[in-house]
């Protein structure tokens, strides 16, 4: 059996290894954080309330990930979304969805049956007679594996793998923009619909995320995303700091009286592509190193689960054509 080790478990990542693993392949995902996700992440306020924090909602355009969702709908993990603020005609042309309870739901039917490794961060790969072994914090991880699938932004591909892999070089035209995310819970609920998709040069895009289905309406949560500009040039402020810019800008620029349970500020220093790579995928010239995401195609979810997917295909179909699974 053929030995893929997947690094992250975001939707790239999952798609990737679920693809795999349904194919007789023998899957073990590494994560460097404590759950799945990646950009559609979530975080866990107290008992009672969690807020996506990354992604807000997700499009389908391909008829593929469209099956995806509505797989994923009748398993209990998402739900169609309708928010006000958003123009209608977008919402029409193609349903919008987010994950139930949270946005990192979506990935749980998918992921239910891998092997994953929360809490592994992987510094080095190393090559030992045509297998791959994988460093976890100074520490190699005891299996071999023939195929290694990087599922990560790619700024972090190069610093795993040094110099190994020279094809790497060729995605220095890939570019991604940062984004500064407040998280926000009130006592009283604010001027805002939804959603709001902004023409702001601070803020982009505000979220009531407690109007999504399977939310606590007893609380009113918002996600605030900052403009990529905004975010670029604040990038290297302490978290307090940004806090304290956010919510001034909220208070004086949009006029809204906070009476304020909770806040958070997160900084995503890959949250968006705005200079993809043009292909679903690289890899090296004897397909044991693969790298994919949504930086491959485009800036949403949808680009990095065609892109996982595609990296699996790939791998099946080498495989199979050499007889190696």
């Amino acid at each position: 059996m053929t030995k893929v080790a997947v690094i992250g478990a975001g939707m790239c990542g999952i798609s990737c290894a679920s693809y795999l693993q349904k194919n007789g392949f023998g899957v073990t995902v590494f994560e460097k954080s404590r759950g799945i996700g990646g950009r559609m992440a979530s975080r866990r306020i107290n008992e009672q309330v969690s807020v996506d924090h990354g992604a807000q909602y997700i499009k389908p355009y391909s008829k593929n990930f469209l099956h995806f969702l509505e797989e994923t709908v009748r398993a209990g993990f998402a739900s169609s979304w309708s928010p006000l603020g958003m123009e209608k005609n977008y919402i029409q042309e193609k349903k919008i969805f987010v994950g139930t309870p949270r946005m990192n739901s979506i990935l749980k039917n998918s992921s239910n049956n891998l092997e994953i490794n929360f809490s592994s961060k992987i510094n080095k790969i190393l090559s030992k007679f045509n297998k791959w072994k994988l460093v976890i914090e100074g520490i190699e991880y005891q299996k071999e594996f023939d195929i290694v699938v990087f599922a990560i932004p790619f700024h972090q591909i190069s610093e795993i793998i040094d110099d190994a892999w020279s094809t790497v070089k060729k995605i220095s035209k890939v570019k991604m923009s940062p984004c500064w995310t407040l998280m926000l819970l009130t006592k009283n609920k604010l001027s805002f619909s939804d959603y709001e998709k902004l023409d702001n040069e601070k803020i982009s895009s505000i979220t009531f995320d407690t109007s999504k289905p399977q939310r606590n309406k007893k609380f009113n949560s918002y996600i605030i995303h900052s403009n990529p500009n905004w975010s670029e040039r604040h990038i290297s402020y302490d978290q307090n700091k940004i806090e304290e810019m956010l919510i001034n800008i909220l208070t004086k620029d949009f006029g809204q009286d906070l009476n304020i349970e909770y806040i958070k500020a997160h900084r995503w220093l890959y949250a968006q592509t705005t200079a993809p790579l043009g292909k679903p995928f690289i890899k090296n010239e004897n397909n044991s190193l693969y790298a994919g995401g949504d930086w491959c195609l485009g800036t949403n979810v949808e680009s990095a689960f065609t892109s996982g997917f595609e990296i699996g295909k790939s791998i099946k179909s080498y495989c199979t054509n050499f007889h190696l699974k």
